[in-house]
């Protein structure tokens, strides 16, 4: 299969617009960009949805089961909540659908997808993903297969995750949660996804130390501050585009810069973090337990560096740049 992903990899890069990546660009990318640019993240901006209390895995690194959460809103209920604070907040046009793991309830997101303009779903990975091509899939990987397996206390897992996402016709993403026990094996991963797997694009995060965890499994920053500098590298000499985090939200993770982002946390201002019946939860969706100064999450650096003017101009104009090669392209290989 090596072969053949490697292949699909070069048709990526080369391949012209579908008029539907065309309609996502503007709709998805470009709109936003002009929007955050003149106003920034309005409150309420985006969402993240505790879909359900439950789990088929109890991973070492997992904050969910630290938190205190009874009860479940149906789809029904949850459709007239989101409606609700809709009324309240008419730019909220970003739903992150988690857990649990949210595909155990997946009646939820089919009947409530249709209140956002987009659509991210994190994912074990364990289970069938749903055709749904109006959503994005973010898979959590943990490591090589013997970390991976080891780090969710379950074999085989880590090539079932593997067999369920590596598919052409849904956007699949990827997520390392980066803690001492895979550390040393983000090189083998990114090789092993990006040769064998129809994944779209991997990004990285840390373990953010959680009040009632162990907290060897945070790297410190020393290490954490190399790793970063090490991926902005094979970035650049490497994978690209594949490595889906930008220079500067790369930059804005490392220990000079970490505090000032997660002491001004655009998710925890502009954002909300709901639980399973609908309520509030306090700081994001790590919930009050979050270590906030040893934020691993990539999620606030991203957010900050979206509405740094500066950035936002670079990014935009190399998508500009990108979209016009592609069309000149397409337009090459129709003479």
């Amino acid at each position: 299969m090596s072969n053949l992903v490697l292949d699909y990899r070069e048709e990526q890069k080369k391949k012209a617009l579908s008029p539907g990546e065309q309609k996502s660009f503007f709709k998805h990318h470009l709109l936003p960009q002009i929007f955050f640019f003149t106003v920034g993240f309005p409150k309420g901006s985006f969402i993240s949805v505790d879909v359900t209390d439950q789990c088929n895995l109890r991973c070492q690194h997992c904050y969910f089961f630290e938190q205190e959460q009874q009860g479940v809103l149906d789809a029904d209920g949850w459709e007239q909540k989101l409606l609700e604070m809709k009324k309240n907040h008419r730019m909220m046009y970003s739903c992150t659908w988690v857990g649990g793991e949210p595909l155990l309830r997946k009646g939820i997101i089919e009947q409530c997808k249709k209140h956002f303009l987009h659509n991210l779903i994190v994912t074990n990975g364990t289970m069938p993903l749903p055709d749904w091509d109006d959503v994005m899939y973010h898979v959590s990987v943990d490591g090589n297969e013997a970390a991976h397996d080891n780090m969710r206390r379950q074999r085989g897992l880590y090539q079932l995750m593997k067999k369920n996402v590596s598919r052409k016709d849904l956007h699949v993403t990827a997520a390392m949660c980066i803690t001492s026990l895979n550390v040393d094996t983000i090189e083998d991963v990114l090789e092993d996804w990006y040769t064998t797997t129809y994944l779209r694009s991997m990004m990285f995060d840390f373990y953010t130390p959680i009040e009632g965890l162990t907290d060897d499994l945070w790297i410190g920053w020393e290490k954490r501050d190399a790793v970063l500098q090490r991926l902005q590298e094979l970035k650049d000499t490497k994978y690209g585009e594949f490595i889906a985090m930008s220079e500067r939200t790369i930059e804005l993770m490392k220990s000079h810069n970490s505090k000032k982002v997660t002491d001004n946390c655009l998710f925890e201002k502009k954002g909300y973090s709901l639980t399973t019946t609908g309520q509030v939860k306090e700081k994001c969706m790590l919930g009050p337990k979050a270590d906030c100064d040893r934020c691993g999450c990539v999620v606030p650096y991203y957010l900050h560096s979206r509405v740094e003017k500066k950035e936002i101009v670079k990014s935009t104009v190399e998508h500009v740049r990108n979209r016009m090669r592609n069309r000149f392209l397409k337009e090459a290989n129709v003479s």
